[in-house]
């Protein structure tokens, strides 16, 4: 539908018909009545009202009109000068892109360079990845971009230090008795990797550092001895590592018995501490604790004690003597056994 745009007056055309009836209106006498006006009188002063009337309607259209006929001249030229800009935009192409482990896709993207092609499609690279063609090669119809992520990260992993049994002896459990220390609770070991990953595909993973995040808290066995005993103990701690426990059948003998040198197989002095053993068992030389007597060291052999059988040496042969003949649990606490 065609517009049809107001017609503008001119102002000095308005004036001049103005000027005009003027004049007429002042040359004509003013009748008091209208039957005192001539016939021709009459009849021109029924139009004067309408020309009026006309002049003012022209008047007012031609102002109303003047900023909306520049309004709309002004659209025209804006229009002019858009039009050019949108018929000078570049048509999108359709390339290929495989992007990581993705399968290959056909695309849309703006003629310009890689970098701006994957900016419009909104992938994000970094300085490790890879891309064919490079960043700054032109995007063509033929064109295949391929992105290849790279990442290089640590990762953390922790294992579980596992704790130990120990067997502590002290002075302050009775002499042969068995109690029990603070539980055994398992340390942490954090190790940490490098791991290089090709498309969230692992590639290599490298071990570049240990470091212990938390210390294990052994597990205690307390072994009473006797006041005297705890200065003779080769570890200055108190505490043995627990290798295994053997029960066995118990006896008990004097320093003077049999020789009556007062000495061991192994040279050592006979008496409280010292036990005879079968080296088949319990190699010479163990240190050991015995339920129900305290610590000792395999240090004599005898004739009867054969297999799991064991002398316990004494001061006296009175306490040799109260010891009987009785089931013992013997702790191995250091030897090759």
């Amino acid at each position: 539908m065609q517009t049809v745009q107001p017609t503008r007056v001119p102002n000095s055309q308005v004036r001049l018909e103005e000027e005009v009836l003027a004049d007429q209106c002042s040359r004509s006498p003013v009748p008091t009545t209208i039957e005192d006006m001539p016939a021709t009188k009459r009849a021109a002063g029924r139009w004067r009202p309408v020309a009026y009337v006309t002049v003012a309607t022209l008047f007012a259209a031609s102002v109303l009109t003047y900023p909306f006929a520049g309004a709309s001249a002004q659209q025209l030229a804006d229009t002019s000068k858009t039009a050019p800009a949108s018929a000078e935009t570049a048509p999108a192409i359709q390339v290929t892109l495989i992007d990581g482990a993705k399968a290959p896709q056909a695309v849309k993207c703006g003629q310009g360079t890689v970098q701006q092609a994957l900016a419009t499609l909104g992938i994000s690279t970094t300085s490790l990845d890879r891309v064919t063609p490079p960043l700054s090669s032109p995007v063509t119809s033929s064109t295949t971009i391929t992105v290849t992520h790279v990442r290089v990260v640590e990762e953390h992993e922790t294992a579980p230090i596992p704790f130990k049994t120990v067997f502590t002896m002290s002075s302050a459990v009775p002499a042969g008795a068995i109690g029990h220390g603070h539980q055994g609770v398992n340390g942490v070991l954090t190790k940490t990797f490098l791991a290089h990953y090709t498309n969230d595909h692992l590639d290599s993973r490298r071990l570049i550092a240990k470091v212990v995040t938390k210390k294990p808290v052994n597990q205690e066995t307390v072994g009473g001895i006797r006041t005297r005993m705890a200065a003779a103990l080769p570890s200055r701690s108190g505490s043995y590592h627990r290798l295994r426990a053997i029960t066995m059948t118990a006896t008990g003998y004097s320093p003077y018995e049999g020789s009556g040198s007062g000495r061991c197989a192994t040279g050592m002095r006979a008496g409280y501490g010292v036990v005879a053993v079968d080296p088949r068992v319990i190699r010479l030389g163990t240190r050991l604790y015995v339920e129900g007597y305290g610590y000792a060291v395999a240090g004599d052999t005898g004739g009867a004690i054969k297999g799991r059988r064991i002398d316990l040496g004494h001061t006296t042969r009175r306490e040799a003597m109260n010891v009987g003949r009785r089931s013992v649990k013997v702790w191995v606490l250091d030897s090759g056994n």
